[in-house]
This record gives C-alpha cells, sequence and structure tokens, in this order.
C-alpha cells in the first residue's frame, strides 16, 4: 500500500503544496545512505534510517531522544540524557552530512531534512531550490550541470586562491583539472552505483521468500524468565526500611539482598511472558525498519502469544534462542545448534563447539533460513547465546554488504535453499561489534 507523506513545515507553509510518496522518498533516502557524505558513518546512516522510518510510519513517540538512545546507540532505556548527549551531536553530525549531500547532489527531487530541536524528519519536493541551485552564472546563459562538475567546481576554489593567477591562467587551470577529475568522479560514482545495485540485488533475492509472502511477516520474540519478589516480601521490607523520597515517588528500586538473607518459595513469583531483553528489542527495531522501508505488513507476537497455526499461515522471523522456544524447536535438528548455555555446536563430522567466555566479552549467534520449516511455511532465526548476539545477528541480517559478501561464498543455486551462518561478534559495555562470519552451510 502506498503511502503519501505530507509535508511538515511551518505554519506559512505556501498552499497547493504536493505531498510526497512514501515510494519516493525511500528512494531518496537509499540514494542518500549510499552517497559519499553518508558512506563512510554507519551510525549516521543507521540514525538517518530510523528517523525516516518512524516518521513515515507515523511513529512520533518513537523520536524521542531517550528512545532513540536505546534503539538506535544501544544506550539503556532510563540513562541520562543531559550526561550522554549522542542523540543530539549525532543529529546535527546527520543534518551538516544532508547540507553536504544536496550540495553535491542538487539534482536530486527530493529533500530530506531534519530540522533543528527536533527528531522528526520533513520531506519536500525541490522544484523551487532546483531553481537556484541551476541559476544562471553571472556572466554566462543558464546551464544544469551534473553534480560531477559541481565538485570541480568546488574543488577549484579552494585550490586557486582569488588573485594569484590572472584569469586566464585559471582558466587553463580548470581545464586541465576538469579533464582529470571529472572521468574519475565518474567512475567512482558508476562504481558505487554499480555495487549498490549487486548489493541490492543479493538482498533482495536472500529475503524474497519473507517480503514476496502474501501474508503478513510475523515476528516472534521470546519472553525472558524472570521472578520478582512478591507484594508481601515487599511490604514487610519497606515497613523496616522506610521508602525514601524517589521511592516514595513511585520509582522503582532494588532491595537489598545481603549474603545470608533468607527467601522462602512464596516470596518469589514468576512474573511471565513479561519480560525482553534490550538486545532483543534492538534486534527487532533492525527488522522492523527493514520491512517497513519495503512496505511489507508485519505482527509482533511474544511470550504465550503464538500458537503453532500461527507459524503456518506466515512466513516468521524468530528472534532469540534460550528465550524462544520456538527457535530451540525449529532448528533443533539442523548442523548447527546452541549447545548448553553457552555453546554452539557443529553437528556434522566435526565436531566443532564455539563459546562465550567468562567475562562474555564475545558473543556467537546463529542465523538461519529454513525454507520449507516444520511449520511447512519459511522461517528466519536471528538468534545469539545473549542478547548482544541476537543483536549483531539482525544487524547481520539487515546490512546489504553483509548479505552481499555472504552470498558470494554460498554454491550456485542458493536461493532455493536454506542456509546457516554462525557469526562471531566482540562485546564491549554489552554492545556488539559488526559481526564476522566464522562458518556457513547450504543445502
Amino acid at each position: 500500500m502506498e503511502h503519501a507523506v505530507e509535508r511538515i513545515d511551518s505554519p506559512d507553509r505556501q498552499e497547493g503544496s504536493e505531498i510526497v510518496p512514501a515510494s519516493e522518498v525511500q528512494r531518496s533516502l537509499s540514494a542518500v545512505l549510499q552517497s559519499t557524505p553518508f558512506h563512510s558513518s554507519k551510525q549516521s546512516q543507521e540514525l538517518l534510517q530510523y528517523i525516516v522510518d518512524q516518521t513515515l510510519a507515523g511513529h512520533p513517540e518513537m523520536l524521542k531522544e531517550r528512545i532513540i538512545g536505546a534503539s538506535v546507540f544501544g544506550r539503556r532505556p532510563d540513562y541520562d540524557t543531559n550526561d550522554d548527549p549522542v542523540v543530539r551531536s549525532r543529529a546535527a553530525e546527520v543534518r551538516k552530512r544532508l547540507a553536504l549531500y544536496y550540495q553535491i547532489a542538487p539534482e536530486e527531487p527530493i529533500r530530506i531534512s531534519i530540522p533543528s530541536g527536533s527528531f522528526r524528519a520533513v520531506f519536500e519536493w525541490a522544484n523551487r531550490s532546483q531553481v537556484h541551485l541551476h541559476a544562471a552564472q553571472p556572466n554566462g546563459p543558464e546551464r544544469s550541470h551534473a553534480p560531477t562538475e559541481s565538485l570541480v567546481t568546488s574543488a577549484l576554489q579552494e585550490v586557486v586562491e582569488p588573485g594569484t593567477k590572472s584569469s586566464s591562467a585559471i582558466f587553463r587551470f580548470s581545464r586541465w583539472w576538469i579533464a582529470i577529475v571529472v572521468p574519475l568522479v565518474i567512475l567512482t560514482w558508476g562504481t558505487l552505483h554499480y555495487f549498490s545495485s549487486s548489493d541490492e540485488r543479493a538482498f533482495s533475492q536472500f529475503w524474497s521468500p519473507i517480503l514476496d509472502h502474501s501474508n503478513t511477516v510475523l515476528i516472534y520474540i521470546g519472553s525472558n524468565a524472570v521472578y520478582e519478589l512478591s507484594t508481601s516480601f515487599q511490604d514487610a521490607y519497606f515497613e523496616q526500611h522506610p521508602r525514601n523520597q524517589s521511592e516514595a515517588m513511585g520509582l522503582e528500586s532494588y532491595i537489598p539482598l545481603p549474603p545470608g538473607t533468607k527467601l522462602d518459595v512464596q516470596d518469589l513469583h514468576p512474573a511471565k511472558d513479561t519480560y525482553v531483553t534490550i538486545g532483543d528489542v534492538a534486534a527487532t527495531t533492525k527488522i522492523v525498519s527493514m520491512l517497513v522501508r519495503r512496505d511489507k505488513q508485519f505482527d509482533i507476537r511474544f511470550g504465550n502469544d503464538v500458537a503453532f497455526g500461527d507459524l503456518r499461515e506466515n512466513p516468521t522471523i524468530l528472534i532469540g534462542a534460550h528465550n524462544n522456544a520456538w527457535t530451540i524447536t525449529m532448528t533443533e535438528n539442523l548442523r548447527y545448534v546452541f549447545d548448553g548455555r553457552n555453546g554452539i555446536v557443529d553437528r556434522s563430522g566435526t565436531k566443532k563447539r564455539w563459546s562465550t567466555n567468562s567475562e562474555f566479552t564475545e558473543d556467537y549467534a546463529i542465523v538461519s533460513r529454513i525454507l520449507n520449516s516444520k511449520t511447512g511455511s519459511t522461517v528466519i532465526t536471528a538468534a545469539g547465546i545473549g542478547h548482544p548476539g541476537t543483536r549483531a545477528a539482525a544487524e547481520f541480517l539487515t546490512n546489504r554488504q553483509s548479505i552481499s559478501a555472504l552470498v558470494k561464498s554460498l554454491p550456485e543455486g542458493w536461493q532455493r535453499k536454506n542456509i546457516q551462518i554462525v557469526l562471531h561478534t566482540t562485546v564491549i559495555n554489552q554492545l556488539p561489534s559488526a559481526p564476522d562470519v566464522v562458518a556457513t552451510y547450504c543445502w
């Protein structure tokens, strides 16, 4: 279904301004993310992608600073935005990169911007601004140049200082500079376009069993096993330890349980189908953003809110391993499986095993694409030994370059085969690095 995104602007917006279709926004966004200003900054890419996706989806509540910090930069949900202004600083950087991009690509018909003081994207047609960008030179007729010549002109302005050469010398130097630089710029842009097209083709083929299915995609997140102190235990504790001001305001706090504290079974009760990890949430956000960009409908479930019949009817994405019984069930007979609480094992003749260390400074994950699962439908899993591994698996699955590099090592006809990938990631402050592939199997 085609969305139409209205230009969100100041109250004095001119009447009759056209709305920008979501498909045009996504096409323009793809060009922006592949451009030179954004190509070298993964964080800028991810932040802009998130802001555009949430704006298109009509979720302004997801564009709060703290929520962006947790969803995009892996901060704790309750982190102090004053002590850690990562969202504001990265947003300022994105604005600068956008300004640079539109300088080198003046022909781009759509303008994406993030107004200062806001984290909501604005989309508008650039018809009028293009007139100014392509205005006539003071001493010559009006011309419309490709972005390559704009780059050359900008470079000349920096290299040749005003007044240091005669006009004829500058003209000769300009022609020499253009003769060398223009072919190089064209070659560079052509190469980037070729590889970006190749990456997109491989990515689409990998995900086609999910994206091309007529039914809604089911995303299922497991629920973590958590025990809470009973109300009676908490009441008894606070009778002996009066609440301080913050607790009286309703803020939760940990009740200290020093060594030797005795707890009875009745002092604890299981909080079923209630809690998920921040890693699973971040992984789900990555998957959802990808589906939104491709206008694919999805349904998120967790806990016991899913039945076998649901999995039979819908292509499914399973998030998490040890907290997701469906992941274990769907993959238990495959080559790569989870072994105990801290390992992954190769069930073939090698019996190779990958395991986390006691400090959990690294993690492993399994990505599985099963075209004909036990349910009869396609299943994709993003599952780590720990939640950083799950998050790394989702980042791998939603990264076009990673998928493109992967499929180059797969046998011919991989598009119609099952695939398993074992990933490794380094973990710092519970945040995973970009994962690397340590094993693959295609059948």
